[in-house]
């Protein structure tokens, strides 16, 4: 079928893979719905891109999709080391790094289609080279349905794409009546019937057309089975069997089937399906799946029978194996394949499918296999946790560990406590999860599995920690290590060890555990083992932020968030967003903290993600409208008094503090023995626990509103101006008139209206005739609600001035800049400095009459 009202859209796509080497590369995302013509339009583009190499990938509608699936349809043209790669145990990250460095070569076009099929790892792939595409002589093109809903994946990545330079979208819409005229012109069809049954779409126009003497079809599906009518009964069949994998069938796998060359060509002149090098696949899945359900009823899992004994004679893909195996109802294959494809999903970074994986696992087993599903619980324990569904991982972990105390397992029970003692942390449940290590160590003293209790033991040394019982932590990690030493140097249990060990120094002040944290970072990466690779991630960024070392915790949380991206870890991923909320908080960057820890909060389910969220937004509360009653400060109490760590008592007691201070209220909870035991028991990392906390009790006595007990005397701490709310207590804390008058400017810039309004009473008291008046709230003359600075900023930035010359022209810091820019587009609500400067024109707030400030 020609191709009509396309040559824009291919216009643009020859544009964009004009070769040239030295340019930056791009991105091209092709969006329609199923039958637009997608494949079509890329087809010809290929067709016409003869200066550059076009590498082709596809994403299957297999039930779990491949990990990785485009990538292996390529690996072999991109670098021949890289199927290997694919093969072996490489992480994540030294695939992609080996992809990364075969693209740099030279220019190419990378297509990936159907992406909307695609598994989690390959979607991490495409973000990952969508962030260095600039830097690559690359165009990739993703083709995908745009019926997508919010909660698919793909809707994610989108985000990300659609925003980034050197991004192209194009977006395929039906045929007119008028190309679907010149289309059917000369067949004796009525066009007006033809658009109006096929609405336009191509596919569905092409198979009308393909019998223009028969009736018309009524449907789409009648048209696909009218091209297969004149097949005879061998090719029928063969037809059928290729409608049963989703996935484009190889010439090896055609060869194991015993089709000859002959009927795949006549299968060819169908037009249902296409060649693909030696191998081949249906044009659609319309085609695919209206020849499947046409099957003789009965027949189904028969076909599904051959393909996997063909997919076994070739050595084929565990995932697609699990696939057919599920469809042919083989249990035993599927208790085969199932399990090695989750292996591959998860060491692949695909949770999402290695959770899928063992479902289909699971279903398969009845009550007389008790050992396999009591491992198959095991494992998909670890990849639900990963992927934020922690209830259901306790749940499986907790079947696994009665099965196994039914067998007498003593060794598979404590591995189960100490899994459980892991979990339960994350569930804010600090008691039951010593409950859980304390039963692993008594358990796994008495039997004959070293590692096993050596694990048990770094378990225990992390709890300690966390408790403020460094000495215990240490005697813990210690005896771990020398379990791992005596191991040959076992590096996963020895970086699992020197875990709890790091955090006890970190919690202790000596910011050399940070070195620790790393390497054990690094040896999760090496050995794909995504719990240890992204959980020192976490504490590290925690650290960083709690112990004031913004200018690292900046890279820290940055460094955490990719890896967990990138390793598929949505749980690990909530609770950094909830440390990054904290540090924006502490920065100024009020609009993003509150971004951030409402993201965790509306889209995470792990209750120790939770904890600085609640911190965060009750902070803001308080300081911007200091309201009587405050929900996320209520909610952020309970947890820390289930977590019971004097590192999370301590900023909650902080936050408690304040916000009696800033409503002049007292609260009960200040006398709670978890704040008071704050200051009379022994802990690690005391001195530095109370400071804070320490501050804000003398604040709240001097305030007259409330005693905390006996508090140790605690120094007003120097702020630096990256923490201008800090620094503006601070001149609180210094007390002069000069000093309120300054604090006032930062008070005012971050909206903290209560708080200003306390450093005007106060300035009163003294005597000052003449307080500087606050900003007034939001009006019709700003509706966005920008503070006097966020104007000044968005006012050079609608006449096109960069952030550096608005720093230079306002006499601040680029960094300020930066801060202040970010903040003018989460509140107008747009992604670009461009669509900030039409809001602004189109609400009136710059670029036209002067606003009136005061």
């Amino acid at each position: 079928m020609r191709l009509l009202e396309r040559e824009n859209l291919l216009a643009v796509l020859e544009e964009a893979a004009r070769p040239d080497p030295s340019g930056p590369g791009g991105v091209v995302l092709v969006a329609g719905d199923g039958g637009i013509g997608k494949t079509v339009l890329l087809r010809a583009f290929a067709e016409r891109t003869r200066a550059l190499p076009v590498l082709w990938g596809m994403c299957d509608s297999l039930s779990t999709p491949r990990p990785l699936g485009p990538l292996r349809d390529v690996a072999g043209e991109l670098d021949p080391a890289l199927p290997a790669l694919l093969r072996g145990s490489a992480a994540q990250h030294e695939i992609f790094a080996a992809v990364l460095e075969a693209l740099r070569t030279r220019p190419r076009v990378l297509v990936v289609e159907d992406l909307h099929w695609a598994d989690e790892a390959t979607l991490d792939l495409v973000r990952f080279l969508a962030r260095r595409i600039r830097a690559l002589p690359l165009v990739l093109v993703l083709s995908y349905r745009d019926s997508l809903g919010v909660d698919h994946p793909l809707s994610a990545v989108l985000g990300d794409l659609v925003s980034a330079p050197g991004t192209r979208r194009l977006q395929l819409a039906p045929l007119t009546r008028a190309a679907v005229a010149e289309l059917v012109e000369g067949h004796g069809l009525d066009p007006a019937g033809v658009h109006r049954r096929t609405a336009g779409n191509p596919f569905f126009v092409s198979q009308i057309l393909a019998q223009p003497h028969s009736p018309l079809p009524e449907n789409v599906r009648g048209a696909v089975l009218a091209r297969a009518a004149g097949l005879d009964p061998q090719a029928r069949h063969c037809l059928e069997l290729l409608s049963c994998a989703p996935e484009p069938v190889s010439g090896e796998v055609l060869t194991a089937l015993g089709m000859s060359a002959a009927t795949v060509a006549g299968l060819a002149a169908t037009g249902l399906v296409d060649r693909r090098g030696r191998g081949v696949a249906f044009r659609h899945e319309i085609a695919r799946s209206a020849v499947l359900d046409a099957a003789v009823p009965g027949t189904e899992p028969a076909l599904h029978a051959e393909m996997i004994a063909a997919l076994e004679a070739v050595d084929g893909d565990a995932s697609a194996l699990a696939h057919h195996s599920v469809a042919a109802g083989d249990v035993e294959r599927v208790l085969r394949y199932a399990p090695a494809a989750a292996t591959e999903a998860s060491r692949s970074g695909a949770h999402r499918e290695a959770v899928a994986f063992y479902e289909a696992a699971l279903a398969h087993t009845g009550p007389e296999q008790a050992v396999v599903r009591a491992a198959l619980l095991e494992s998909i324990s670890l990849d639900l946790y990963l992927t934020d569904r922690l209830r259901e991982a306790i749940a499986a972990r907790e079947q696994a560990l009665e099965v196994r105390r039914e067998l007498g397992e003593q060794v598979a029970v404590g591995i189960g406590h100490t899994a459980l003692a892991g979990y339960a942390w994350y569930a804010a449940d600090r008691a039951l999860a010593e409950r859980h290590a304390e039963a692993a160590i008594e358990i796994l003293a008495g039997v004959d599995d070293r590692r096993a209790f050596g694990f048990a033991l770094s378990r225990q040394a992390f709890l300690a920690a966390w408790r403020g019982d460094a000495v215990a932590a240490r005697r813990s990690g210690a005896q771990a290590a020398e379990i791992a030493a005596e191991l040959g140097g076992d590096p996963v249990l020895s970086s699992t060890a020197a875990v709890g060990i790091a955090v006890a120094r970190l919690v202790d002040g000596d910011v050399r555990g940070r070195a620790d944290l790393l390497a054990a970072t690094d040896v999760g990466l090496r050995h794909r083992l995504d719990d240890l690779a992204t959980t020192p991630m976490s504490n590290l960024c925690s650290f960083d932020v709690e112990q004031g070392r913004l200018a690292v915790a900046e890279e820290s949380v940055a460094d955490a968030l990719r890896i967990s991206e990138q390793r598929d870890t949505p749980i690990c991923t909530a609770y950094q967003l909830g440390v990054r909320a904290r540090l924006r908080l502490l920065q100024g960057r009020w609009d993003e903290a509150e971004q951030d820890a409402r993201t965790v909060l509306r889209s995470f389910d792990l209750p120790l993600s939770q904890l600085w969220p609640h911190l965060v937004l009750a902070l803001l509360l308080a300081r911007r409208d200091a309201p009587a009653a405050n929900p996320h400060l209520d909610e952020l109490w309970r947890l820390v008094r289930r977590l019971d760590s004097p590192n999370m008592v301590a900023p909650a007691a902080a936050a408690l503090m304040e916000n009696a201070w800033i409503t002049r209220r007292p609260d009960d909870r200040l006398r709670d023995p978890l704040v008071t035991d704050l200051f009379t028991r022994e802990y690690t990392g005391r001195p530095t626990t109370l400071s804070a906390v320490g501050l804000w009790a003398r604040r709240l006595a001097d305030s007259d509103v409330q005693q905390c007990g006996d508090v140790p005397a605690a120094a007003p701490q120097p702020a630096d101006a990256d923490r201008p709310y800090d620094r503006a207590l601070e001149l609180w804390d210094a007390g002069s008139t000069d000093d309120l008058l300054a604090a006032l400017p930062l008070l005012d810039e971050l909206a903290a209206k209560p708080v200003a309004a306390l450093v005007r009473a106060r300035l009163r008291a003294s005597g000052v005739s003449s307080v500087p008046r606050g900003r007034l709230p939001a009006t019709r003359a700003n509706p966005a609600g920008l503070t006097a600075r966020q104007l000044d900023v968005l006012e050079l930035l609608v006449d096109g001035l960069s952030n550096g010359q608005i720093a230079s022209r306002l006499v601040i810091s680029p960094k300020t800049t930066d801060h202040h820019v970010s903040a003018i587009l989460a509140k107008l609500g747009v992604g670009s400095r461009a669509e900030a400067a039409a809001a602004a024109r189109r609400l009136g707030i710059a670029g036209g009459p002067a606003v009136t400030r005061t």
